[in-house]
């Protein structure tokens, strides 16, 4: 990682895609000005507005299958994803031999590393102490965001007995070209870490008060990460009260019965959205590819229990299949990529409420929900604790599916045995590999990138086991 953070600095510094508003000092030296600069270098570079990353994670899940009878002209997008889909030792491999490459280690780094520059420098420069503490708000919570999702990718699972001694992610506190050799924290480190940057960008964002797009980083959408990484830690209280913060500020959910057919559900008319970030580009969903990964059964027939608007308001369909749906075309230019909305609020209160034996403030919640994605609204009763902790799960995987949450939600709760059938040649479609990823099963943390192993190979690696195809060993 050490010559890793370097690079990332040099080209930071020396070649940022920023420069039109740097002044150069001399032929190795260029500096921002003013807060103005930082704001505009700081949303450049660190919002990773036009990366596509980990969008592999939903197809590790059971939410997907895949689909051999393609209708379109395009590409077998399932080689790529196939060591993702399959659970293999090196995901990044596909199936034809050839390597992806998994940029998001390097991208949320990189992220972190902008972040620590801007806390580092923003007092010494030109500009109003709101404005100050405002990109500061923004460096400490997208900091936090990075390091959450880095730890949930590449860290064991956080269980609070062992937190302290289960491997994380590597602390980077670099902002230069100090000679460091990095190591990976403990989980219960990287999570200290996590709140502490919530609790610093909450103060700064109350402090500065400025009006915020939800393109930037804005109090409610740090409080709803906040109630995140609290349910993560199954610190119910805390999740409840970061959640009820969140709602206070926006409540708002969007009505499924007025959603035009046309747009889709990541769109400027949606009041729920607290942030939208990220670029989507995900042809693992490819509606015209000759072959994709649409929805599992199991997930279809969750929608189809009752008369719910998700379905097609979540979903393209073609022929029997549905496919995700939910980007905004123009998640391409990184507007409507990805979203926190205040659903998620909702579900993280109910999930938290529903934890703690109150069960019918958890029914509520999910009632709230309801009432916004039903055709023909029912409600739903409170029944036992345990069918309630049940409905919420299933909510919450109907209202979060393909926006990187089942995976979390997967490894957090139960991480059950799940299995995926994958067909090699799809001109002889009785010819199927059965892979089973077992509960429990290491493979619920991804190995570190291979290239950043071959930068540092002294940083300990996630023990992955080799896959095997269940049918073969079955005829053996």
């Amino acid at each position: 990682m050490k010559t890793y953070i370097i690079s990332l600095f040099l080209s930071v510094i020396l070649f940022t895609s920023c420069q039109d508003f740097l002044e150069e000092k001399s032929q190795d030296k260029i500096i921002p000005k003013s807060i103005k600069d930082y704001r505009e270098f700081f949303f450049g570079e660190a919002y990773l507005r036009e990366t596509s990353i980990n969008s592999y994670i939903d197809i590790m899940t059971d939410d997907v299958k895949e689909n051999i009878k393609g209708w379109g002209f395009g590409k077998d997008t399932r080689n790529a994803g196939y060591g993702y889909y399959t659970w293999q030792s090196i995901p990044e491999d596909q199936a034809t031999g050839a390597r992806n490459a998994d940029n998001s280690w390097a991208s949320y780094y990189h992220t972190i590393l902008i972040c620590n520059i801007v806390l580092r420098e923003i007092d010494d420069i030109s500009g109003e102490q709101v404005e100050k503490d405002d990109l500061k708000a923004e460096a400490y919570a997208l900091r936090a965001y990075s390091y959450f999702m880095l730890v949930n990718l590449y860290g064991i699972p956080y269980q609070k007995a062992t937190a302290e001694t289960d491997l994380g992610v590597p602390l980077n506190k670099v902002v230069g070209m100090e000679d460091v050799k990095f190591k990976r924290e403990s989980v219960a480190t990287i999570y200290r870490q996590i709140e502490q940057d919530l609790q610093d960008a909450i103060h700064h964002l109350k402090n500065s008060n400025l009006k915020k797009t939800y393109f930037r980083w804005n109090l409610p959408a740090t409080y709803l990460l906040a109630s995140r990484v609290k349910l993560y830690k199954k610190e119910y209280n805390e999740a409840i009260q970061m959640a009820n913060e969140c709602l206070l500020l926006n409540p708002n959910l969007y009505d499924l019965k007025l959603k035009n057919a046309e747009d889709r559900f990541l769109n400027s008319k949606n009041p729920e959205i607290l942030l939208s970030y990220g670029y989507y580009l995900n042809s693992y969903y490819a509606v015209l590819a000759k072959c994709n990964f649409p929805i599992s059964d199991d997930l279809f027939d969750l929608y189809k229990k009752t008369n719910d608007l998700r379905l097609d308001g979540f979903y393209n369909k073609r022929k029997t299949n549905y496919t995700a749906y939910k980007n905004d075309i123009s998640g391409k230019t990184s507007v409507y990529g990805f979203a926190l909305r205040t659903s998620e609020a909702y579900l993280n209160r109910a999930e938290a409420y529903a934890e703690s034996g109150e069960s019918q403030k958890a029914i509520d919640d999910l009632n709230t929900i309801r009432q916004n994605r039903l055709s023909t609204y029912t409600e739903l009763k409170a029944t036992t604790p345990e069918e309630v902790i049940q409905l919420v799960r299933e909510e919450r995987r109907m209202e979060l599916a393909f926006e990187g949450h089942r995976w979390f939600d997967l490894r957090r709760w139960d991480r059950p045995q799940i299995t995926h059938i994958y067909t090699p040649n799809i001109k002889q479609p009785e010819e199927t590999k059965r892979f089973i990823l077992e509960k429990n099963d290491p493979a619920y943390t991804l190995p570190i990138p291979r290239n950043i192993m071959e930068y540092e190979p002294d940083l300990i690696d996630n023990p992955r086991p080799e896959r095997i195809d269940q049918n073969a060993q079955n005829n053996e």
